[in-house]
């Protein structure tokens, strides 16, 4: 494994970026990343991202609100191979981001790392989140596209939460 020597910051950082981040500190922790946790884990750092930097997406690849939770399509098109078992990541570059960006995958990391997949279902399919405002039970196509600005007022809901808790 080695670094591209470059850092990145939005709008130049794409999913599959986020992705290989959580993939090669899990397995640098000896804790293998499932698909779905995966998915959760990129949901959570672009949400966050967006509670802290209003209009700036940490990445421009868009969720859905899938049967079974959020999914960026290209992301669930790379990894579906592997099905439940735990991803295999390839190892070639890995990209640096600047200070913030690392800083809150560092958070999103110590925050959801640990969680099992059944934990982090429940977050994700909470009344008041994305999903759940997004997911069309009573159509044809099961599906939609969740809107950036539900994902950051959403997640700026839970920043205010925290803050006013403390």
């Amino acid at each position: 494994m080695f670094s591209d020597m470059t850092t990145k910051s939005p709008p130049d950082i794409t999913v599959f970026d986020i992705a290989d981040w959580f993939l090669v500190r899990a397995k640098s922790e000896d804790k293998p990343l499932k698909h779905m946790k995966l998915q959760k884990l990129v949901y959570f750092a672009y949400g966050w991202h967006f509670a802290f930097n209003d209009d700036l997406p940490l990445f421009k690849e868009d969720f859905y609100a899938w049967r079974r939770g959020i999914v960026v399509k290209d992301l669930f098109d790379t990894y579906q191979q592997f099905g439940s078992s735990p991803i295999i990541p390839e190892m070639g570059a890995v990209h640096e981001f600047d200070e913030d960006v690392t800083r809150l995958l560092r958070y999103v990391w110590e925050l959801y790392g640990a969680c099992s997949d059944s934990q982090l279902n429940q977050i994700v399919h909470r009344h008041d989140a994305p999903w759940n405002r997004s997911y069309r039970r009573d159509e044809w196509i099961p599906y939609a596209k969740i809107a950036p600005d539900v994902i950051r007022d959403y997640f700026m809901s839970l920043r205010i939460q925290y803050a006013e808790k403390h």
